[in-house]
């Protein structure tokens, strides 16, 4: 038998084809404004060269983008919806910049007019950049509506795209819509992949025949589902077999998608004026391009952290070193295009986002929340800790590592948690190497499920942590020998910014002291009370609370059977 390992580049070839079919750059609006779009910055330019970026031979030559209402009546409602939803300065110079975006400018010849249609906005962690961008749609909407009772009807009629890499960035974006009170939208996507709350507004277009989309649901219902997720699948159920979300497709202004659910032919007849891209800067630049390119798009909102984890290419380092993981984010920002900064985070207690804050952010981020705010949940454990444990790194025969003695000290932890009377959906444990990850995962399986519940605690490598926050949060390092790539600055700036009240790092302090950005990390762990403790000293402790919580429970597991 001869087996041949070969990279899957199955996502790669597929974005390859999308473009080859739906991408022309002749018809499109936003290809100027792509490619060379700030035509009097020599400082910009240098800085593109510096890249070896170079402009295909296409023509550059600008048009007016004509937008749904004048300057005066978009940036008066935009105005309005920030005291209306209490925007922060950053929040609201972000929706002003977009209300200029969407205005009129038919007075102003093209050479005049200041306003590009693309706004990117560049925000820290925790931000609150999802609930700027349901509010953002809030206002489009309302806009598209007084374009729509004022102006003549348009070829393309007011409608916006929001998208993004992944499902869980689209929906969290839907999800704050429903917050919000706003339901008419449609989100497209397959059934699977699909957050359950939204699911009743969903159209299942990627997942063969209607027979077969129903099957899936009705098999999906058949789950372990909590009583809140089986409403949303019967709901869906009952959309799906009258067929109504398929009709509503048509009307709405808003459609959710990801950027590999943008060829799916229920899509074919839209054209998206204004498509908004969430996590940006975690797409490859084919990935960006189709949606822009696919829906005729007119006006464009970009929003990411180049500060946090980039796309994930597979290949060599020389495939990174050509350009492939450069974002259009990146690009349009070396082009000159100023961002719009969101610096207030509202996540992390103040002594967690200070680490960030000092290297990865050059002091510029602002604490949205206090320490008061933030107050510890247990009085034993501390808002921040370097737990050092003595253990091995080895590998699995995929390459990636583990380290047992960081996974059973990790998993003890977890149990002493929920012994003292916390939640297993509150804690969250990362890990840099999937098979870290999997001996955690096992190691929480074997553990007394009765006793301990354990079955919502997320166990989670980095890249798929990325957007989420617990309360308590356990980074296990692994590595004892080298760094590996757990010194990559945006993967550490992920890892150590999930956490809202508590960050309990498990390492190696003889291995990470070396390193200069670890070094630092265990430097501010030093500096707050019990910050650095070594796991030999602290067994005691959690093996005395998980004593007394085991006697206690069995205890009560007796008095119920003589009840009965």
């Amino acid at each position: 038998v001869h087996a041949l390992l070969v990279c899957n580049a199955s996502s790669e070839l597929t974005a390859l084809r999308n473009m080859e079919e739906h991408f022309n750059p002749s018809t499109l609006p936003l290809i100027p404004y792509l490619l060379k779009m700030n035509f009097h910055s020599e400082k910009a330019s240098n800085r593109v060269s510096n890249r070896k970026f170079t402009p295909p031979a296409v023509s550059l030559k600008r048009t007016m983008l004509q937008g749904p209402a004048s300057t005066e009546v978009a940036v008066g409602l935009a105005e309005k919806m920030i005291q209306m939803f209490s925007l922060n300065p950053d929040q609201a110079a972000s929706l002003l910049q977009i209300a200029r975006m969407m205005a009129s400018h038919e007075a102003k010849p093209v050479e005049e007019a200041h306003t590009f249609p693309i706004t990117i906005i560049r925000g820290v962690f925790g931000a609150g950049k999802s609930y700027l961008l349901s509010v953002v749609i809030l206002f489009l909407v309302e806009l598209f509506g007084i374009s729509e009772a004022t102006e003549n009807p348009r070829p393309a009629p007011w409608k916006l795209l929001v998208a993004s890499s992944t499902n869980v960035a689209v929906d969290r974006i839907l999800l704050g819509l429903l917050d919000l009170g706003f339901e008419d939208f449609i989100r497209v996507g397959s059934i699977r992949k699909i957050t359950k709350a939204i699911l009743p507004y969903s159209l299942h277009a990627g997942s063969g025949g209607d027979t077969e989309q129903l099957k899936e649901l009705l098999a999906l219902l058949k789950e372990d589902l909590t009583p809140a997720e089986k409403k949303y699948v019967k709901k869906s159920i009952e959309q799906h077999k009258l067929g109504a979300n398929k009709t509503i497709l048509q009307q709405v202004k808003v459609v959710g998608a990801t950027c590999a659910a943008c060829p799916f032919p229920c899509l074919n007849a839209l054209k998206f004026p204004v498509v908004m891209l969430d996590e940006c800067s975690q797409m490859t630049e084919p990935a960006s391009l189709l949606p822009i390119s696919r829906f005729q798009c007119e006006k464009l909102v970009l929003v990411g952290d180049p500060r946090q984890l980039p796309p994930t290419i597979q290949g060599s380092e020389s495939v990174h070193d050509k350009g492939l993981e450069q974002t259009l984010f990146d690009r349009l920002c070396l082009m000159g295009h100023k961002p719009v900064h969101l610096r207030t985070q509202y996540r992390c207690h103040p002594a967690i986002s200070a680490i960030a804050n000092e290297l990865f952010y050059e002091g510029k981020l602002i604490d949205g929340v206090s320490k008061e705010d933030r107050s510890p949940l247990l009085d034993w454990l501390p808002t921040l800790c370097f737990y050092s444990v003595n253990g091995v790194e080895q590998t699995e025969r995929d390459n990636s590592f583990y380290n047992m003695a960081e996974a059973h000290f990790t998993v003890k932890l977890i149990q002493s948690l929920i012994a003292s009377g916390i939640e297993g959906s509150a804690i969250g444990v990362i890990t840099l190497y999937k098979a870290q990850m999997c001996k955690v995962q096992n190691l929480l399986s074997s553990v007394h499920s009765e006793a301990f519940a354990i079955k919502t605690v997320q166990v989670s490598t980095v890249d798929a942590f990325q957007g989420a926050e617990k309360e308590i949060i356990i980074l296990s390092c692994v590595r004892t020998r080298q760094m590996g790539f757990i010194d990559s600055e945006k993967r550490m700036n992920v890892a150590l910014t999930r956490a809202k009240r508590h960050l309990q790092i498990v390492g190696n302090l003889a291995c990470l002291s070396k390193n200069r950005l670890w070094g630092r990390v265990i430097h501010h762990c030093k500096g707050w009370e019990d910050g650095l403790q070594h796991a030999s000293q602290c067994e005691q402790q959690l093996h005395d609370i998980l004593k007394c919580y085991l006697e206690k429970w069995k205890e009560e597991e007796q008095s119920k059977k003589k009840e009965k």
